[in-house]
C-alpha cells in the first residue's frame, strides 16, 4: 500500500479533533439545511441568518442544484433597491450559493454563484470561466514544407476552477497544497500529512484531505428554535 494512502487511512481511525457543540446547533454535514434567503456576510451563514428572506425579495433567477451553478438577473428589495454589492451569496433549498467576483467571471449582466458542494469547517466549490489566451499559428510552404508566416490569434477557453474557503476565518483560495496548509494549521496530524505531499499531488488526493480534514474537525451552526425542539423528540 502507497505510503500516502497509508497515511490518509491512519488519520481516517484517529479520533476526531471535536469542538463543542452549543445548544440549539446543528453538526455541519451534507444533509444540513441552511435557511433560505439573501445573506450579506460569511458571519451571517455561519450564524444561519439571512439578512434577507426570499419573501422580502424580489427576485429573478436561476439554479441547478445538480450542477452547483445559480446565476441571477437581479435580486432586489421589494422597495426596488438592489442589494449591496458586497453580498456574500445566496441559499435556495438548504444549499448555499456563493456568490462569484464579475472581474473573474467578465460578464457583469449577471450575477454568477457557486454552490458549496462540500460543507464543513473547509468548504469546496467549483466553477468554471473563460480566458482568452494567445495561440501561435504558422503558415506553410507546401513545397518545402516550413513555416514562412507567423502570427498569433485569440483563443477563449474553458478554465475549470476549484476553490476551498474555510467557514470559520474566511480564507479561501484555489485548491493548492499551500492554500490548504494555510488553512489546517490547527490539526497538527492533518497538516503534517499535507505538508509531506510531494509537490505534484493531484487535486483529487487534495479534496480527499478536505473530506478528512472535516470528518475530523466538525462545526456547529446554529438552528432555529422549532428546527432544535424537533431533533431533540
Amino acid at each position: 500500500m502507497p505510503v500516502l494512502q497509508r497515511l490518509l487511512i491512519g488519520l481516517l481511525l484517529a479520533l476526531p479533533v471535536w469542538a463543542g457543540a452549543q445548544a440549539d446547533s446543528a453538526q455541519l454535514k451534507a444533509a444540513f439545511r441552511f435557511q433560505d434567503g439573501a445573506y450579506l456576510t460569511l458571519e451571517a451563514l455561519r450564524n444561519n441568518q439571512p439578512d434577507y428572506l426570499w419573501s422580502d425579495l424580489n427576485a429573478k433567477l436561476a439554479a441547478n442544484a445538480e450542477s452547483y451553478r445559480a446565476q441571477a438577473e437581479y435580486i432586489r428589495s421589494k422597495d426596488g433597491m438592489e442589494l449591496p454589492e458586497e453580498l456574500w451569496g445566496i441559499v435556495l433549498d438548504g444549499l448555499p450559493y456563493i456568490k462569484l467576483p464579475n472581474e473573474i467571471m467578465k460578464d457583469t449582466a449577471v450575477l454568477h454563484f457557486a454552490g458549496l458542494r462540500v460543507r464543513g469547517r473547509i468548504c469546496y466549490y467549483e466553477f468554471e470561466r473563460e480566458e482568452e489566451r494567445l495561440v501561435e499559428i504558422k503558415a506553410y510552404n507546401p513545397l518545402t514544407g516550413r513555416p514562412f508566416r507567423r502570427g498569433n490569434i485569440s483563443k477563449r477557453e474553458i478554465i475549470n476552477e476549484a476553490r476551498i474557503l474555510h467557514l470559520l476565518s474566511g480564507q479561501h483560495g484555489p485548491l493548492d497544497q499551500p492554500t490548504l496548509i494555510g488553512m489546517i494549521g490547527d490539526d497538527t496530524k492533518m497538516y503534517r500529512t499535507v505538508d509531506e505531499l510531494p509537490e505534484t499531488a493531484s487535486t483529487d488526493m487534495l479534496y480527499k484531505c478536505v473530506l478528512i480534514y472535516d470528518d475530523r474537525n466538525p462545526v456547529y451552526i446554529p438552528v432555529p428554535e422549532e428546527e432544535a425542539k424537533k431533533s431533540k423528540k
